[in-house]
């Protein structure tokens, strides 16, 4: 069974970043796209559908994990199963409020790593963005505040990855959690 690395953090913390540095310097690691009910940003691994598109994804069964968040529906594909049966490493930008879930569903093929940036990095990325107003922004804040508290609540042993400096010791520090925790794990 292989490992899905399943990177939570902030809106604009940087995951999109990240994993597209982690897919140029490890194309030995798979990096799945998510499924959305919006268009998709240049630098995100999103494939864009309809409401009602998504729907019919979910109950046709193609989805192995789904959730709400900002009042929109990601997905991710039940090819994500496969490749984690076929031994292969998989990064994927997931959901804080659907961790639990994704324990239930992938168990100890998980890794969730939490992806951070201080307060001020977020606010700048999130401005610079563009996809978001002033008071959206500071909902966002506000929601990322809260859902770090229940996240340090309900999961302890998280392993976290600071991304608020060089993208080049960020994907330092997650290769580094990727080769040590795959490689014991064969």
């Amino acid at each position: 069974m292989g490992r899905l690395i399943y990177l939570i953090g902030a809106s604009g913390v940087g995951k999109d970043s990240l994993l597209q540095a982690a897919r140029r310097a490890h194309p030995e690691w798979l990096v799945a796209h998510r499924y959305l009910t919006r268009e998709s940003g240049v630098d995100e691994d999103c494939v864009a559908l309809s409401d009602a598109e998504f729907t019919v994804r979910r109950e046709l069964g193609l989805m192995c994990l789904d959730w709400q968040a900002h009042g929109l529906s990601y997905g991710v594909g039940v090819e994500v199963s496969v490749w984690l049966k076929s031994g292969a490493t998989v990064l994927l930008n997931g959901s804080r409020r659907a961790l639990p879930r994704a324990r239930e569903r992938f168990g100890e093929a998980l890794v969730p790593v939490v992806i951070t940036a201080s307060s001020e990095v977020l606010h700048r990325r999130l401005v610079e963005r563009g996809r978001e107003s002033a008071e959206e922004i500071e909902g966002r804040l506000a929601r990322h505040r809260a859902v770090e508290r229940e996240l340090l609540a309900s999961f302890s042993g998280l392993v976290r990855i600071d991304n608020g400096g060089s993208l080049d010791d960020s994907l330092a520090a997650l290769t580094a959690l990727i080769q040590g925790r795959c490689s014991s794990a064969g």
